[in-house]
């Protein structure tokens, strides 16, 4: 075992100068702690031989630590009051939500994911609030450069522009060279991108943390480990030195040789994940939570000494560019405010004492018995189980791969698979016409009206103009739009990177990406001018489904009015709610929720917000918070356990979230007394489900080539068109057919197709050891061009698969099985009804 470390002790008159010093702000822990930290750092140069000047060295480093043991003080009675406020507004969302009938579980996991349960406030949730500071930093960046400069949207893919952006960054900094590059575009993007990053800055820095200003950044570093381990410790080491302003970086290193000491051991925990030096668990040391707030103020780790030593490391040992970089550090900064703000400071010990009270409370309840106390406390723990799944989750533990190299290659298996299984995949996603008609009814205008609205934006394709503003304020439209902006910087050397872009392609080739961005942009769209058709009502004569959606989300009577008093936006006779006006609002204009007019303000931006990136989502449905729990049983990537299910899980995530977002909603999500509305909402659910299906199938028959569409009078043409539709999510898959509706067998539906492949490709090698002791027990040609086929990338486009069939694949199915066209045409005659369109002089074998 090591030697435990021996804490450091002063005397009394050293306490009381350092306390007077303070202004007596300073416990003697901080104090203590702070010469701890002087006495090791005169330690370290001694035993390095670097005393020369020892004396300054010393006060300098003094200075700094006084400093910033001031600030650790400061900020520690700053969450002691942060969080006495977040845990009395967590009692009190709790409390109601086991009020409404809620298990204590189940209402401590709402606070994480929401509830689908029509309970006050059940969808104000930290997964809710994460899209809405996306909404802020992302869509708020994208939307006003979408009014100033449209043309730059699309520019951002440009290399060139990307590298001066990054110069133009690092000259934003006091007597810095703005527009050194001599590019305008550049310059006004380098303004932007500092600008959001700023704003998330001061929004965690309110929030709890302390996060210094760094002048003259030029955005988050990526590190490849893979390319890491390729060239090695020494070579990296030696390589990024002269690259690095080493005063920022190691300000209490003396010599060069320390500092290439340091980066060896920054090069450690770059691939490992794991610092060099033991943890406090190897050390016998308690191990608290980590302090969110208090992490986010480390100095960051390598400080370039200009922008083009940044561009040649990422070059080198990087990956992405200066796009996709500000964008995964906007969204992280999303994430980390969302959940600081719902949980404060620290939100894993917020959370932790969430779940210790509710356990007491329980305990010493004496109207319980101990039965019921013990099903009450059941899965009340963060050690594990569903809460600590949840919470894994909301703060992104739950991405972090464990084993790097084992991750990337279960994500690379998954990805080919997806390239090889979703060609068609945009026919499926018809039902997102129906969801969103269906969410549009729920807020109780209509479900026509919803439906409408999808199938408009389908015609119209992206948005333009003001409506493409609106849209990304909303923090909508815009993710496939960013996919194909930074997937030319994925690293095209390796098979990672290959493998990423062509993702990209894929997705954007067979329309899933681009329909998923008009379909999320007119759904937002409508929410926003929704509430501003709304708004001329007041609260109390609103429509009793609509008052009921925005008590879910929280929004009080007096933030509705402090809405209505905005000025909208007017857009072709319709008026829309969005961030920009209501951050524009006057003082007056909120005196009703409170003294603080910026905090209130700032409030009702993010409950407006909220409100829209949740609603938006049960138009459009993807996988959430809830879902992911589901479909990963709080397993992280790069163990056995994680991959395993992870490949299982695949393609399931949909059905889940459907059956959680969709039919959930739908099952207990209404208002008391509205058993009238809620029978027409299911009923219009499975008509319109069944019906979208239908409208897939016939899609996806047509792309292969077949018409008419198939008999409506016929009992099973629907109950396919049931399953197809999405309406009996995967179940229906076991129930009513052979194959699901990506075409895969039982096998793949219930193990993955990862699973399912390697099914059939063991079948094959089966077969061919076995060979010649029966005819059952053979290799055939048509075994491997199926196989071939269903597992090869872009194959399966809706709009390629007919042109290899009618080229060349229709004839080697000929070749290992004569007549093969003929039944086939014969079976779609027989069951469907159906001909080939293709004219008989370009059918070969007919």
């Amino acid at each position: 075992m090591p030697p435990l470390k021996i804490r450091y002790k002063i005397g009394a008159d050293c306490f009381n100068a350092a306390n007077a010093a303070s202004g007596e702000k300073l416990s003697r822990d901080d104090i203590e702690a702070a010469f701890q930290r002087m006495a090791e750092y005169k330690a370290s140069l001694q035993a390095s031989g670097d005393i020369a000047g020892l004396g300054d060295k010393l006060k300098s480093f003094a200075e700094r630590e006084a400093e910033r043991t001031k600030i650790a003080a400061a900020l520690q009675r700053r969450h002691a009051a942060l969080n006495i406020l977040v845990r009395d507004r967590l009692d009190q969302a709790v409390t109601g939500y086991i009020n409404a009938g809620m298990s204590p579980k189940k209402a401590l996991l709402a606070v994480l994911e929401g509830t689908q349960k029509g309970v006050e406030g059940g969808r104000n949730s930290v997964n809710a609030l994460n899209g809405a500071y996306e909404a802020r930093y992302l869509g708020g960046m994208l939307g006003e450069m979408q009014a100033d400069a449209p043309h730059l949207i699309k520019a951002l893919r440009d290399p060139r522009l990307d590298a001066d952006i990054m110069r133009e960054m690092a000259e934003l900094k006091e007597g810095g060279k703005s527009g050194i590059t001599g590019n305008k575009d550049a310059q006004y993007v380098a303004k932007m991108f500092a600008k959001y990053a700023e704003l998330s800055r001061t929004d965690l820095n309110r929030l709890g943390a302390s996060i210094g200003k760094l002048d003259g950044w030029a955005g988050a570093q990526t590190h490849d480990d893979m390319k890491l381990i390729a060239a090695g410790k020494e070579s990296w080491v030696a390589s990024v030195l002269p690259k690095l302003d080493l005063a920022k970086t190691f300000p209490d290193i003396g010599s060069v040789k320390d500092a290439e000491e340091a980066l060896a051991g920054i090069y450690d925990t770059l691939i490992t994940g794991f610092p060099n030096k033991p943890t406090p668990k190897e050390m016998w040391q308690r191990v608290n939570p980590a302090n969110l707030a208090k992490s986010l103020g480390k100095s960051r780790v390598l400080h370039f000494r200009d922008a083009d030593s940044a561009l040649a490391y990422r070059d080198e040992f990087g990956y992405g560019n200066t796009v996709s970089g500000m964008v995964a550090h906007l969204r992280q900064a999303a994430k980390v405010a969302a959940n600081m703000e719902a949980l404060g400071p620290n939100p894993e010990v917020m959370y932790g004492s969430l779940v210790d009270g509710l356990n007491r409370s329980i305990k010493e309840n004496p109207n319980l018995s101990a039965a019921e106390k013990k099903k009450q406390m059941k899965g009340l723990t963060i050690d594990g189980g569903a809460l600590r799944d949840a919470l894994d989750i909301s703060t992104g533990l739950i991405t972090r791969p464990v084993n790097t190299t084992m991750a990337k290659i279960g994500s690379d298996i998954r990805a080919v698979q997806s390239m090889s299984k979703l060609g068609a995949a945009v026919w499926s996603s018809m039902t997102d016409t129906v969801t969103g008609g269906l969410a549009s009814q729920f807020r109780g205008s209509g479900f026509f009206k919803g439906f409408v609205n999808q199938v408009d934006g389908v015609m119209r394709g992206r948005p333009k103009g003001e409506q493409a503003e609106i849209s990304y304020l909303l923090g909508e439209g815009f993710d496939g739009l960013i996919g194909h902006i930074v997937s030319p910087a994925a690293a095209v050397d390796g098979p990672v990177g290959r493998l990423s872009k062509l993702q990209e392609t894929f997705f954007r080739w067979n329309g899933l990406s681009w329909w998923t961005d008009i379909q999320r942009a007119a759904a937002g769209r409508m929410i926003s001018s929704e509430m501003g058709m709304r708004a001329k009502t007041a609260f109390n004569d609103l429509p009793a489904n609509y008052k009921h959606v925005l008590g879910l989300h929280n929004i009080t009577e007096a933030k509705w009015e402090a809405i209505r008093k905005a000025e909208f936006r007017e857009v072709s006779g319709k008026s829309y709610v969005t961030p920009d006006r209501i951050r524009e609002l006057p003082d007056e204009a909120l005196a009703g929720l409170g003294k603080d007019a910026a905090k209130a303000r700032h409030d009702l931006e993010m409950s407006v917000l909220r409100f829209f990136a949740d609603e938006t989502s049960y138009g459009v449905i993807e996988t959430d918070a809830r879902s992911r729990r589901t479909s990963t049983l709080g397993t992280r990537p790069g163990t056995l356990a994680g991959e395993g299910i992870r490949f299982i899980m695949q393609f399931k995530g949909f059905p889940i979230a459907f059956a959680q977002r969709a039919i959930g909603r739908s099952a207990v999500g209404f208002r008391n007394g509205a058993k009238w509305d809620q029978g027409v909402h299911i009923g219009t659910m499975i008509a319109g489900m069944t019906m979208a299906g239908y409208a897939a199938m016939t899609m996806k028959d047509l792309t292969k080539g077949y018409w008419p569409p198939r008999d409506p009078t016929d009992v099973k043409t629907w109950a396919q068109a049931f399953v197809q539709g999405g309406a009996a999510g995967i179940y229906g898959d076991f129930l009513l057919g052979r194959v699901n509706r990506f075409g895969s067998g039982l096998a793949e539906t219930a193990m993955g197709p990862a699973f399912g492949m390697a099914f059939d490709a063991g079948d094959m090698i089966m077969k061919a050891r076995d060979a010649g002791l029966s005819s059952d027990e053979e290799v055939k040609l048509a075994d491997w061009i199926n196989f071939t086929t269903q597992n090869t990338p872009f194959a399966n486009l809706y709009w390629t698969r007919p042109v290899l069939d009618f080229l060349f694949l229709n004839s080697m199915r000929e070749v290992a099985s004569p007549g093969f066209q003929r039944k086939v045409e014969a079976k779609r005659r027989s069951q469907y009804g159906q001909q080939n369109v293709m004219p008989k002089s370009l059918q070969p074998f007919n």
